[in-house]
C-alpha cells in the first residue's frame, strides 16, 4: 500500500506542480485539488510499473486487465470487506465487513455491509442484502438475498433463503433447504429438503425436514415436523406444534400419512385408514360423491354370490324366511336401520348381499313355478 502511495504521489506531483506531498498535504480544497485527468482518459494506477487499476471516464472499475479477452481465474474483487492475503479467488465483495473472515474459501459473492462476514470455509455462496449469512462459518452453493436472510447458519450445502430474514433467526445445520418470502422458516435450527414458498410459513420450525409449503402463513406456529404438505392460505395443521405426514390443500382437501380426505373434518383421519368399524380406508369424502360410473374390483372368486346356484346350497325355507322377518324385522343377513346408520354399509358387500337375496329369489320362483306346473297338470 506505501509502495502504491508513493508512485502516485511521484506522478501526480510532476502534473500538479508539486502540490502533493509524500508526507501529506494541508489547505486543499475539494473540487481544485484532486487526483486524477483532465483529458477524457482512464486514470491508470500501477505497482511494480504493471498496471493493476483502472477507472474509466463512465466510471467503470477494471482490475487486472480483465477488459482484455484473456479471462481471469485466480483474483478477488474487493470492495469494503475481504482479506488482502487470501489463498481463495474468484471472490467478490462489496460492502463494509463482507468477507472478513474469509482466507481460503473461493467462488463467494458478498454484497451489502456484513454479507457472510464470518465465513472461513466453502465455496460458491452468495450473500446479497445487509447482514446475510453474516454469521456463517461454513457454507457451499448456498445463496441468501434479503436484509439478514440465512443470517445465522452454521453449515450446509444447497441452501436457498430469499427475503426478509428468511431462514434467518435459527442456527441452521442442514442441506438443500428453500426458504422465499419475509420470515418463511426463520428459526429453523435443523433440517434438509425443506420448501416452504411464502412470508412468514413454517415461521417458528426449529426441527424438520422434506416438509412442502406453498401460501402466506401457512402452519406458522408449528416447533416441529416432518413430510407435511401445505397449499393455501393461514392453514393450521391438525397437531398444532408438531405435525408429521399431513396434507392440507386451501382446508378442503386433507391427508395424513396416505390417508385423504375431501371435505370439512372436525376429527384428524387416522393415519392407518382403519375407523371404528375396524375396516382401512384410504379415502373419505364429505358431503357425498357424484360420478357418471364407478367401477368396484372384486378380490376373489369366492366374493360373487354365485354360490347360491351350486347343488349344495341350503336354501332358507320361505316359512322359516317368514318367521325371521317378523321376529326382526329385516332379511336375514341384512343390516338392520340403526345399524346402517352407525356403521355405514360396504357398497361392494351390500351389493353382494343384495344379488345374493336376488338369486335366492329366483331359486324360489322356480321352486314356486315348479309346485304351480305340477298343479296344474293335476287340475287337467
Amino acid at each position: 500500500m506505501k509502495k502504491t502511495i508513493i508512485l502516485l504521489s511521484v506522478v501526480l506531483g510532476i502534473t500538479a506542480n508539486a502540490q502533493w506531498n509524500l508526507t501529506g498535504n494541508a489547505g486543499t480544497t475539494p473540487g481544485t485539488n484532486f487526483i486524477g485527468t483532465l483529458d477524457n482518459q482512464p486514470l491508470v494506477i500501477k505497482i511494480n510499473n504493471d498496471e493493476k487499476m483502472r477507472i474509466t471516464p463512465t466510471g467503470q472499475f477494471s482490475f487486472h486487465n480483465i477488459g482484455y479477452t484473456a479471462q481471469i481465474w485466480d483474483k478477488n474483487l474487493l470492495f469494503g470487506g475481504g482479506m488482502s492475503n487470501t489463498t481463495g479467488i474468484l471472490n467478490t465483495a462489496f460492502g463494509m465487513g463482507t468477507l472478513t473472515q474469509n482466507a481460503t474459501s473461493s467462488g463467494n459473492v458478498a454484497l451489502g455491509s456484513n454479507a457472510l462476514a464470518s465465513l472461513t470455509s466453502g465455496s460458491s455462496n452468495t450473500a446479497v442484502g445487509s447482514g446475510t449469512m453474516r454469521n456463517t462459518p461454513s457454507a457451499t452453493f448456498s445463496v441468501a438475498i434479503g436484509t439478514n436472510a440465512l443470517e445465522n447458519m452454521q453449515g450446509g450445502t444447497g441452501n436457498i433463503g430469499i427475503g426478509l430474514g428468511a431462514m434467518g433467526s435459527g442456527s441452521l445445520v442442514g442441506d438443500d433447504n428453500i426458504a422465499l418470502g419475509n420470515s418463511a422458516m426463520r428459526y429453523i435450527g435443523n433440517g434438509s429438503l425443506n420448501v416452504i414458498l411464502g412470508a412468514n410459513s413454517f415461521r417458528a420450525l426449529t426441527t424438520g425436514s422434506n416438509n412442502i409449503n406453498l401460501g402466506y402463513s401457512n402452519a406458522r406456529n408449528i416447533l416441529s415436523g416432518n413430510n407435511n404438505i401445505f397449499i393455501g392460505t393461514n392453514i393450521v395443521p391438525y397437531n398444532a406444534t408438531s405435525p408429521n405426514n399431513e396434507l392440507n390443500i386451501g382446508n378442503w382437501i386433507v391427508g395424513n400419512n396416505g390417508t385423504i380426505g375431501i371435505g370439512q373434518f372436525t376429527n384428524q383421519l387416522p393415519a392407518d385408514g382403519i375407523t371404528a368399524d375396524g375396516e382401512k380406508y384410504k379415502l373419505f369424502v364429505k358431503d357425498g360423491i357424484r360420478t357418471e360410473k364407478v367401477k368396484v374390483d372384486i378380490a376373489a372368486n369366492n366374493g360373487w354370490a354365485d354360490y347360491v346356484f351350486e347343488k349344495d346350497y341350503k336354501l332358507m325355507p320361505l316359512n322359516s324366511v317368514e318367521k325371521f322377518i317378523k321376529e326382526n324385522g329385516h332379511l336375514p343377513e341384512v343390516p338392520t336401520t340403526e345399524e346402517a346408520i352407525k356403521n355405514g354399509i360396504e357398497l361392494k358387500e351390500m351389493n353382494i348381499l343384495l344379488l345374493k337375496k336376488i338369486e335366492e329369489l329366483t331359486l324360489y320362483t322356480i321352486e314356486q313355478q315348479k309346485r304351480i306346473e305340477a298343479l296344474e297338470k293335476k287340475v287337467k
